[in-house]
């Protein structure tokens, strides 16, 4: 018998990842915004991000828009972009501290594709991203492949 997964465990390894982009929140008859995100971490099925929006709170729904985030940093075509936008809803919120004394909020979040190749474009940018820091951390310890 097929074990449960259980709702802390992810299918998709998270990269530590700082990008900026812009969401909004979609409520019954209305979206608000847009507000402005900074991702902690991201994998090919959620994020973890800090904002400045009080608006969000676990089930809320968002439309998260990302503009052209190249992996490659010293040359603006990169291996690969990550542009689109892509829906989520929020599974947790977090509070710390830190977050409190800077006005910021923490969400976790689960992205909701309609269609695979959606996904399949994020898990492209961070296998990119991924292969990049690898060549990187190996250039600088001379390190043989």
């Amino acid at each position: 018998m097929a074990e449960k997964k259980s709702s802390n465990q992810r299918e998709f390894y998270r990269y530590n990842l700082n990008l900026e982009f812009s969401f909004f929140v979609i409520k019954e008859k209305d979206i608000i915004g847009p507000y402005q995100g900074n991702t902690v971490n991201l994998g090919g099925g959620g994020m973890y991000f800090t904002t400045d929006c009080p608006l969000l709170q676990p089930g809320s729904l968002l439309l998260a828009e990302f503009e052209s985030q190249s992996t490659n940093e010293d040359d603006s075509t990169g291996l690969k972009t990550l542009s689109g936008d892509f829906m989520a809803r929020v599974i947790r919120e977090e509070s710390d501290y830190i977050a409190i004394s800077k006005k910021l909020y923490s969400f976790a979040v689960e992205f909701k594709f309609t269609r695979k190749a959606t996904q399949d474009e994020i898990v492209a940018y961070l296998n990119a991203y991924a292969g990049k820091s690898l060549y990187r951390f190996r250039s600088k310890r001379n390190l043989k492949y």
